[in-house]
This record gives structure tokens, C-alpha cells and sequence, in this order.
């Protein structure tokens, strides 16, 4: 909720009360990945050398700080300089609960825990966006839009001390646990031979994923599918006003988006926790309605106001395909430099892609944002397509390797605890990929 409370208040006062003007607004959402981007190499470090349950909480922290802060905010200079350290502080909030999800579950767990906690966002928007319609009731001496970050911080420092109390660092130190339990725990994740945390950095593996064509596909796809996504995430609210709403109603027709996003979430993980070998497909299918609604929007004529609503809404079913990309990275990255490296360079695609955005979401052809939606469609076919390629270079690299293991006459040689000794992928004869 932190970093969409923005576009919430944008729809109340806001945009006038910060006297923000041609592209200030675009730029205001920008800066928040501007944050996010600097702060990833950083946050990949901390997620090597320090445990992950005291890392989300400090950070969880640190940007409930920085909302209170932003009340203090009077003009987009300031307001700039605000939506610049919330990103910084939220930087590794993502990559430290892939990793976390990844340490907990098996490979055929992961894409369902990992919607559902990323389904915590569309029930976090669902939430808001009726919290936002009691905030916009308040009538004080006090900006109706300072509000929502006075409310929204407070529910984050709440949340703060949540995770300080019961959020485990590793299976090993979980009270919650017996000894035998955490002995169960830990066997579970034997075969999915990425192995366990291992606070030493490792030159070798930071250089095998900077080569690794599997990171950068991820890196390139992530760019491409946050653009169009900037539409929900930073202008929700304003598109829906400029379909005829008002802000009291843009504030409670914003609940499908988080509605759609569940769906779209926990459908695409049970399809993939079912069905072995399917998340590239679930990319296809939850990026399909995406592509659906784009050509809705563009092509329904301005009056039609419902329609148009509508195709915006299931814009969000595409929530679903960044999990199984997460998943994905998650289960065919081996070694934990290299996925720590892989997860930085991942997310520093999703900083580019909100980044760049907000810009084509021109102020000065609000409320209807053609150049915005045209982008939408031109990125969700091509993330619609970059599903299929992934999949054709797993299938052939894992018939590859499996070609040269059985050459190699070693394919019943197992080293003893190899799941467990901190190796990558492609050091891993046995590993095979998912797709």
C-alpha cells in the first residue's frame, strides 16, 4: 500500500495542493524506482551477509518512516526527494521474500506461496481503496491528501513490529518449530538443489550470473511488462476519474483491480503447483487478458465509459505472470551469490521499467493518456510472446545437459550432500530446469 497511496491522493487535492504541473506527477512516480534502482546493489549485499527476517523488518520500518515524512512535503521538489527514499527503503523488500519463499518451500510450492503473499497486494488494494474512500470524507485543517500517508504509515509501523516478533530468519530459528520439524523442513528442500544460505560471497558465481542467458531474459522481460503496469500501480486512480468518475468513486472502483490481481494470482499458482512445467504458459495465459484490455481501451470509443472501465480492470490478470517469472528465477537459479546477483539484476529491470513508464503517461494529455495506453498495448503483446522463447531455450539446454551427462557415462554418480554445498546450476550435472 505504501507506494500506490499516492496515486489514491492524487484524485483528491494532492496534485493542487503541491501545485505539481506538466510532467511532476509522471516524474513523482518515476522517482520512487530512481530510489529502488540506486539501492539494489546494496540490498543484494545486506541479503547476503545479513539474516533476512531482521532485514525485512528494518526496511519495513524505514518506509513506514519515510510515508510520515512525507506529510511534511509542500512542493515537488520536496515531494521528489520523499518518493526517491521510499523506493530506496523498499528496494529489497521483494528480492528478500523470493529468496525467503525459495529457502521455505520446494520447486513445486513456490509459484502458489509466492501468490499468495503477492495476493496480500491486490487485497492490499482492495483495503485501500476503501480506507481512501473514508479519508477522502475527513475534513480537517489538515490536506486530505496528507491523510493517506499519516494512515498508510502507521499501518506499516504496525506491521513493523509484526515482523520484528515472528518473522523467522531461517528454518533453524524458528521458534514455531520443534527440532524434528526444522530437521523435516530443511530435507524437504534437498531436491531443489539450490542450495542454503552462505554469507560468503563468491566471485565465480557473481560472474556465472552476469552470463547467465536466463537472468538477462529475465531482466529484459521484467522491463518490458512493468511499463504497461505503471498504469494500475501509479495512475489507477486518475485513469478511472478520466473515464468519468469522480474521486469518491475512482476510490472504490479501484477494488476490481485488486479483485482481478488475486484471481489472476492464486489461479496461475495452483495451475503451476498442479501441473509440473507450466509457468511459462501461466505467463502466456494471465498476460493474455492484459494484451485483451489494452486493445479494449484503445479501440472502445470514448463514451463508453463502462467498457472502457472494465478492460481496465482485467489489465490487472496480469499480475500473475510476475510470480511465475520469480518462480522461475527462483528454482533454476543455483548458488546463493548468484541468485542473490540474479534476484539484483531482476529487480533492477523492474526499477527501469517504472521508471520509464510514468513518462508515457503525458500530463498534458491526462485525463485520457492515449500515448499511455497505445504503450500498454505494444508492451503486453511482446510480454505476451517472451513467455514462448524462454521455454524453447530450457527445453533445449535441458536436453543438452542431459545428452552430455549420459556421454559422460555419470549419470548414477551423486556427490554426497550436493544439494546442500552451495553450488550454482552449471556446476550441478544433475540439475534440471523448470519451464
Amino acid at each position: 500500500m505504501d507506494k500506490s497511496v499516492m496515486s489514491q491522493a492524487a484524485v483528491y487535492d494532492l496534485i493542487t495542493n503541491l501545485g505539481l504541473v506538466g510532467q511532476q506527477y509522471s516524474w513523482c512516480s518515476s522517482l520512487f524506482y530512481f530510489g529502488y534502482l540506486v539501492a539494489q546493489p546494496l540490498a543484494a549485499y545486506c541479503l547476503t551477509f545479513f539474516p533476512p527476517g531482521k532485514f525485512v523488518t528494518a526496511t519495513s520500518l524505514a518506509w513506514a518512516v519515510v510515508l510520515f515524512a512525507t506529510t511534511g512535503c509542500t512542493n515537488f521538489a520536496t515531494m521528489a526527494v520523499a518518493r526517491f527514499f521510499l523506493g530506496f527503503a523498499e528496494a529489497g523488500v521483494s528480492p528478500a521474500y523470493v529468496l525467503i519463499t525459495g529457502a521455505w518451500y520446494t520447486k513445486e510450492e513456490v509459484p502458489m506461496r509466492m501468490g499468495i503473499w503477492l495476493g496480500g497486494n491486490g487485497l492490499a488494494i482492495v483495503i485501500q481503496s476503501c480506507i481512501s474512500y473514508g479519508i477522502g470524507h475527513i475534513k480537517t485543517s489538515i490536506a486530505v491528501w496528507k491523510w493517506f500517508f499519516i494512515i498508510f504509515g502507521m499501518l506499516g509501523l504496525a506491521w513493523t513490529v509484526v515482523l520484528y516478533y515472528y518473522m523467522p530468519d531461517t528454518i533453524l530459528t524458528a521458534s514455531f518449530l520443534t527440532e524434528e520439524e526444522k530437521m523435516i523442513a530443511v530435507e524437504r528442500i534437498r531436491r531443489n538443489r539450490t542450495g542454503i544460505s552462505n554469507p560468503k560471497f563468491k566471485r565465480e558465481q557473481f560472474v556465472e550470473a552476469i552470463t547467465d542467458v536466463k537472468v538477462w531474459w529475465a531482466f529484459f522481460y521484467t522491463i518490458t511488462w512493468m511499463i504497461p503496469c505503471t498504469a494500475v500501480a501509479s495512475f489507477g486512480s486518475l485513469v478511472i476519474s478520466g473515464f468519468g468518475f469522480g474521486p469518491f468513486e475512482s476510490s472504490l472502483l479501484n477494488i476490481p483491480l485488486g479483485i482481478t490481481e488475486i484471481i489472476g494470482l492464486l489461479g496461475a499458482g495452483w495451475v503451476a503447483q498442479k501441473y509440473p512445467n507450466t509457468r511459462c504458459l501461466m505467463q502466456i495465459v494471465c498476460n493474455a487478458p492484459a494484451l485483451l484490455g489494452a486493445v479494449l481501451i484503445n479501440t472502445l470509443p470514448k463514451h463508453n465509459y463502462v467498457g472502457r472501465l472494465v478492460s481496465f480492470h482485467i489489465t490487472n490478470f496480469t499480475i500473475g505472470s510476475i510470480t511465475m517469472l520469480w518462480a522461475l528465477t527462483n528454482s533454476n537459479i543455483a548458488g546463493h551469490t548468484k541468485r542473490t546477483t540474479s534476484n539484483a539484476i531482476m529487480f533492477i529491470g523492474y526499477s527501469v521499467g517504472f521508471i520509464i513508464g510514468p513518462q508515457f503517461f503525458l500530463g498534458s494529455e491526462a485525463p485520457a493518456y492515449p500515448t499511455g495506453f497505445k504503450t500498454m498495448l505494444v508492451c503486453f503483446a511482446m510480454a505476451t510472446a517472451f513467455p514462448a522463447l524462454y521455454w524453447l531455450y530450457i527445453t533445449w539446454e535441458n536436453r543438452r545437459r542431459a545428452s552430455k551427462l549420459a556421454a559422460s557415462g555419470e549419470s548414477n554418480v551423486h556427490v554426497a550432500n550436493e544439494e546442500f554445498l552451495d553450488l550454482t546450476d552449471k556446476e550441478q550435472p544433475h540439475f534440471v530446469y523448470i519451464k
